[in-house]
């Protein structure tokens, strides 16, 4: 075989053939160049380490190795590009889970039938979210690297304003630390998804919004741009609060839930929805044209909605 065997994405269950999830790895030619790269590069400025080259060098090399034999045991899952193409369209909602640590520092995607897809990590000044494909709690499996993230999310002082871009593609994120880009996109970051926040009264409620931006995809032929809009709870007298109808789910009370839908969309036909189904378990439903990727991206920014 060309490609090396990987771990798994999506369950087959869940994600039609159409949709192409592909076994994720290196190509095998690829990974061998990573393998020695790092080794004969040596920048001035850092500390040599024993055994020859720096240590930015010896932690490549230490992760190459890693990576090799967690795909000589079908776990490696270092390309994302699946995870950035919309799912199948549909009459109905594909459902995820995610899953919030108690610190709510750690958030983890899972499909509707249990099975991990990528973890989100906030950083301490709560100003950054890094993401990657590894779950950190997975130590047999796993070769989470916290600087090596797959997509990362950032928020303006007010909290108002987030960015989600993937910097470096599948080719470069994997280069040694002293070469960043590869010649193919030359570190330039891809914007994946653009959210602004703000709150309108509804009734004797105040409820937050979201205002949604897709950039379309300059790699993809007719890709064009995408707006979506929050759909507005309705204030019920009976239960004196917001509320909201989420179909196929048993929702509780949560300042985080919302629903969106197309800007252009008279119908408010819902394409994505998020609410709260446990303490720490929250529901995540979405539809063409959006990417699980752009699906989390957004459940995230309500990391501040209380």
């Amino acid at each position: 075989s060309s490609q090396a065997q990987a771990g798994t994405g999506p369950p087959r269950s869940l994600i039609p053939p159409s949709l192409g999830f592909a076994p994720m790895g290196f190509l095998d030619e690829g990974y061998a160049n990573l393998l020695s790269s790092p080794l004969f590069r040596q920048p001035p400025k850092e500390k040599a380490v024993m055994g020859g080259g720096t240590e930015s060098e010896q932690k490549d090399s230490d992760h190459y190795f890693d990576t090799a034999d967690v795909m000589e045991r079908g776990l490696a899952r270092e390309l994302v590009a699946d995870f950035m193409e919309p799912l199948p369209d549909a009459t109905s909602l594909w459902k995820f889970n995610v899953e919030r640590s108690d610190d709510r520092r750690e958030y983890r995607l899972f499909c509707d039938g249990g099975e991990f897809l990528m973890c989100a990590r906030v950083s301490r000044d709560c100003r950054k979210i890094d993401i990657s494909m590894y779950d950190p709690r997975d130590r047999a499996a796993s070769i989470y690297d916290p600087g090596r993230p797959a997509f990362s999310m950032t928020c303006s002082a007010d909290k108002a304003e987030w960015r989600l871009v993937q910097e470096r593609c599948d080719n470069c994120r994997h280069l040694p630390r002293t070469q960043y880009s590869c010649s193919g996109c030359r570190g330039r970051g891809s914007e994946i998804l653009r959210v602004r926040h703000h709150n309108e009264d509804v009734g004797d409620g105040i409820n937050h919004c979201m205002d949604v931006t897709v950039p379309a995809n300059s790699s993809a032929p007719n890709s064009q741009e995408h707006l979506f809009i929050t759909k507005m709870p309705v204030w019920n007298e009976k239960v004196e609060c917001l509320v909201l109808d989420f179909k196929g789910r048993k929702i509780q009370a949560s300042a985080k839930n919302f629903q969106l839908a197309s800007e252009d969309d008279e119908s408010e036909r819902v394409v994505c929805q998020y609410g709260k189904i446990g303490s720490n378990t929250f529901g995540l439903d979405f539809r063409y044209p959006l990417t699980v990727i752009q699906a989390f991206g957004m459940s995230l920014t309500t990391l501040f909605w209380d």
